[in-house]
C-alpha cells in the first residue's frame, strides 16, 4: 500500500520564491538603461540572473542551508559584491501616464479645467471623475487627493466660470443700470456654457461657489441705499438670478438635442411643419394657430431673456416708487424678527 505523501510538495513555492518571480516580471518588463546598446544588455543580465535565482530558489526550497544541490550550477559568490537590482532604475523613474502627466504636473486647476472643457463637449451628464481621469490619462483615485466628491467639483466649475466673468467695480451708476449690466454679464455666461444652468437652476441646495455668490453680493449693494429692508434685498437679487438660470434652461436643453441629433432648432422646426400645420388644423387653439415666422422668433431664447428682463426691472422700479411715496417705512417682506440680517447660524 502507498502512503500519502505528508508535507508540502518537493516544488513548493513559498512567498520568497514568489517574490523571486515577481522580480523577474520586473525585471521582464523593465526599461533600465536608456543608453545605445545598453538596455538589452542591462535586461538580459537582470533576466538571467533573477531566473537562476528564482530556479534556485524552487529546487532548494526546503533543503538544509549548505546542502548540495545537483543541477543547479555554481552558487554566487559572496564576496563578489552586491547584485545590482533590476527593477531599481525603473523605480526611481517618476510616475508617468498616457498623456505624459508625471507626478506633480496634475493639480486642481487642471482637474477643474479639464471638466469644464468636457462639459461644453459632451455637456454636465458626461462629467464624472472616471470620465476626468480619462481624459487626463491617470488613474481615477489620483483625483481624489485634490477633489474631494463630485460635489465639490461641481462646486469649483461653477466658482470658476463665474470667477471668469467678475462683474465691475463700482459698475455704472444707478441700480437699473447695475441690475441690468447683472443680468447681461450672467446670461452671457450661460450662452458660453449652457450646462452651468443645470447646476444652479431649479434646486434649493445650489453650489458652494464664492463667484457666484458674489452676483447676488453686487446686486444687493446695488439696491442698498433705497429704503428696502434685506430680506426684499435678497428676494429681488435671488428673484433676477433664478429668472435667468430659468431663461436659460432651453439653451442648455438644445444644446443636448443637437449634440444627440445634429440638427439645428430651425432644421428641427422645418422638419417637423407638416406635423405642427396638422395639429393646428384639429385643435381648438384660435391664438396659437395665428403663429408664424415673426411668432417664432419672439419665442426664440434670447427674445425671452430681453422681455422677461425688462418687465422684471420695471417690477422693481414699481416697488421702489410705492416705497418713497410710503414715506418713512421701509418696504419688503415680512422676514421674522429683525431685518433679515440674520448670520449664516440660522439658515
Amino acid at each position: 500500500m502507498r502512503l500519502a505523501v505528508r508535507g508540502r510538495p518537493p516544488r513548493y513555492c513559498s512567498r520568497a520564491c514568489r517574490a523571486r518571480a515577481y522580480r523577474m516580471r520586473v525585471a521582464d518588463r523593465s526599461a533600465t538603461d536608456t543608453r545605445p546598446g545598453g538596455r538589452a544588455e542591462a535586461q538580459g543580465e537582470g533576466r538571467a540572473g533573477v531566473r537562476a535565482e528564482v530556479q534556485g530558489g524552487v529546487q532548494g526550497e526546503g533543503r538544509a542551508e549548505g546542502q548540495a544541490d545537483p543541477g543547479a550550477g555554481p552558487r554566487a559568490d559572496p564576496g563578489a559584491g552586491p547584485r545590482a537590482d533590476p527593477g531599481a532604475d525603473a523605480r526611481r523613474m517618476p510616475e508617468s501616464t498616457e498623456t505624459g502627466l508625471s507626478e506633480g504636473t496634475l493639480d486642481q486647476r487642471l482637474i477643474v479645467r479639464t471638466a469644464i472643457e468636457l462639459a461644453d463637449r459632451d455637456g454636465v451628464a458626461a462629467v464624472s471623475m472616471r470620465r476626468v481621469a480619462t481624459e487626463l490619462g491617470v488613474g481615477v483615485m489620483s483625483l481624489y487627493r485634490y477633489v474631494a466628491s463630485r460635489e465639490e467639483l461641481n462646486d469649483l466649475m461653477v466658482d470658476t466660470v463665474f470667477g471668469e466673468r467678475p462683474l465691475p467695480e463700482p459698475g455704472p451708476d444707478g441700480w437699473r443700470a447695475k441690475l441690468e449690466l447683472s443680468a447681461r454679464e450672467e446670461w452671457a455666461l450661460y450662452r458660453d456654457h449652457p450646462w452651468v444652468s443645470h447646476l444652479v437652476a431649479v434646486t434649493t441646495r445650489p453650489p458652494i461657489a464664492p463667484s457666484l455668490m458674489a452676483y447676488t453680493d453686487w446686486r444687493m449693494r446695488a439696491l442698498d441705499g433705497h429704503r428696502l429692508d434685506f430680506a426684499t434685498m435678497v428676494q429681488i437679487a435671488i428673484m433676477i438670478g433664478t429668472y435667468l438660470q430659468s431663461a436659460a434652461m432651453p439653451l442648455a436643453h438644445e444644446a443636448q438635442a443637437a449634440r444627440a441629433t445634429r440638427n439645428t432648432r430651425q432644421q428641427w422646426a422645418d422638419a417637423r411643419q407638416d406635423a405642427l400645420h396638422r395639429t393646428l388644423r384639429t385643435a381648438h387653439l384660435p391664438m396659437v394657430s395665428e403663429f408664424g415666422t415673426e411668432a417664432f422668433q419672439a419665442s426664440e431664447p434670447e427674445n425671452i431673456f430681453e422681455f422677461g428682463l425688462h418687465r422684471m426691472l420695471d417690477g422693481v422700479a414699481a416697488l421702489l416708487d410705492a416705497v418713497r411715496a410710503a414715506g418713512d417705512t421701509p418696504a419688503g417682506s415680512p422676514a421674522g424678527p429683525g431685518d433679515g440680517r440674520s448670520g449664516i447660524d440660522e439658515i
